[in-house]
């Protein structure tokens, strides 16, 4: 399984005028590091809930359906990686002489409301089979939270600039503080 990013998110969740406010720089001198800690922050938020935040498109590349825990109700849902989902622009499966060829949407149904989003199998369906033994099967989806910095939920906004300030402070210490742990906590995938 591999996860290609195709579309990076178009903004950040967080403006360089109030990452400026909150680290009290006046002056455009820093504008390129502040923008940088920006975007490693937002990256770090995205990793540690392994969530998007902002609209953008991914491509995942499997080997076979099964595998990595994903499969759930007897083989019939696949949680897809990356929520919150927005939508599914495509599921195709590779031939043995690497024909591409796109899934009947009608085989199946799109659940955009479950955390994660699913894709679920209609009655009487199957998954089709990949010809090929390597990435013979890609789903390309967009997922986030929307277009705009406003539609990220404020606890993530929020974490992302302290964690830009912490940045800033520690000149790019890799550390979470206490703070934003806590911000990002709820975000974060439960395990049982």
């Amino acid at each position: 399984m591999s996860l290609t990013l195709l579309d990076p998110p178009s903004a950040e969740p967080v403006s360089l005028a109030d990452a400026r406010a909150r680290l009290r720089v006046a002056d455009a001198s820093q504008d390129d590091a502040i923008n940088h800690w920006i975007q490693t922050a937002r990256a770090r938020v995205e990793r540690d809930t392994g969530r998007a935040c902002l609209a953008q498109t991914w491509l995942e590349r499997r080997d076979l359906w099964w595998g990595e825990g994903r499969l759930s109700a007897f083989g019939t849902r696949l949680r897809l990686l990356k929520p919150p989902l927005i939508a599914l622009e495509a599921v195709t499966i590779y031939g043995m002489d690497d024909t591409p060829s796109e899934i009947d949407p009608a085989a199946f149904f799109v659940d955009r409301l479950s955390d994660p989003g699913r894709l679920v199998l209609r009655p009487g369906m199957s998954w089709p089979q990949p010809g090929r033994a390597a990435a013979g099967i890609e789903i390309r989806f967009r997922c986030g939270y929307g277009d705009q910095p406003a539609d990220v939920p404020a606890p993530l906004r929020e974490a992302i600039l302290q964690l830009t300030v912490h940045l800033a402070e520690t000149n790019g210490a890799s550390s979470v503080p206490p703070g934003v742990a806590e911000l990002i906590g709820p975000f974060r995938p439960v395990s049982l």
